[in-house]
């Protein structure tokens, strides 16, 4: 994936989205693409509550496997705006391609829980060293999940190096372990809950890096940026005013989450919810960065900074 600002990313007035505040305009429409899992759920809400109609917008979004099609599209001028893992952002920036945060998506905070390492219930692996020469499934590679695993296997006494990773969407993950295609995987949300009938945690991947930082974003190019800078800040104000609607009344969202990602809305409501993030700093961004410096997947360390777009 892959070119280069500081930016300052404010929440701005919540109280600002009561649903009288819809605006008397005809709505601008853009293209997206997001997946539709509740960890990134944040865009499909936005639409689907009203919340970015509140700022005059309406996203056309496409349903994407993963974040690296949703960013090929985006380079590709495909789409106005999509969301991505923070490693494919960051490695994107590594090869020269512009593209800016203007959202937080999924945020890792420790203690809420959510995505698990899981392996079968009766299998022998418990640490680290465990995994050493196994395969280990990910959404995508060198992305957010592998890099998270793979601290925490050096973490837990294995050695990263020697594990063989392979792609597979995240609903097909617990099917891969059952079946012996893959030793393990890290699940996420509400994924991870379904799966605890046949499998069993090892633990939580995330925790390996910090003990908060986002694990996606939501991104367009620099270049659509400079020249929508007042879609691309409404566009910001909707998703960051949702995840604020989401991370204070998660029941509230359990019928349309479930209708994203068609799960039952019992399996979602008794899963551990997403948090998402309603502020994007460079300190919510730099551990992906370093770690992704740490396991070689990035050359160099760089500043946060770079990847927040300046609205």
């Amino acid at each position: 994936m892959s070119r280069s600002d500081f930016a300052r990313v404010a929440l701005g007035s919540v109280a600002a989205f009561a649903p009288t505040t819809l605006r008397a305009q005809s709505l601008e429409r853009f293209p997206a693409a997001a997946t539709a899992t509740e960890g990134d759920a944040i865009m499909w809400l936005a639409q689907s509550q009203g919340y970015f109609a509140r700022t005059g917008i309406a996203l056309d979004i496409e349903n994407v496997r993963t974040g690296e099609e949703s960013a090929a599209a985006l380079v590709a001028g495909k789409i106005a705006v999509c969301s991505m893992n923070s490693m494919s952002l960051a490695i994107a920036h590594q090869n020269g391609i512009d593209i800016k945060v203007i959202a937080g998506g999924g945020e890792w905070v420790r203690g809420r829980g959510g995505t698990e390492l899981m392996v079968l219930k009766d299998s022998p692996l418990s640490t680290g060293s465990d995994l050493n020469g196994k395969t280990i499934a990910v959404s995508v590679l060198h992305g957010q999940p592998q890099i998270s695993t793979q601290a925490w296997i050096v973490a837990h006494g294995g050695d990263s190096r020697t594990v063989h990773w392979i792609e597979i969407p995240f609903a097909a993950m617990q099917a891969a372990i059952e079946s012996g295609r893959v030793d393990a995987a890290p699940i996420p949300q509400p994924f991870a809950t379904t799966a605890q009938a046949t499998c069993r945690s090892l633990g939580l991947p995330n925790d390996a890096i910090a003990p908060a930082y986002l694990i996606g974003v939501y991104t367009v190019m620099a270049s659509w940026a400079a020249a929508n800078g007042d879609a691309a800040r409404r566009m910001r104000t909707a998703l960051f005013a949702c995840a604020h609607w989401y991370n204070t009344d998660p029941a509230a969202s359990t019928d349309a989450v479930a209708a994203i990602t068609k799960q039952d809305p019992a399996q979602v409501a008794s899963s551990v919810r997403s948090v998402f993030g309603e502020r994007v700093t460079p300190d919510l961004l730099q551990p992906i960065i370093d770690v992704g410096v740490k396991y070689g997947i990035l050359k160099q360390r760089f500043a946060a900074s770079n990847l927040i777009a300046q609205l």
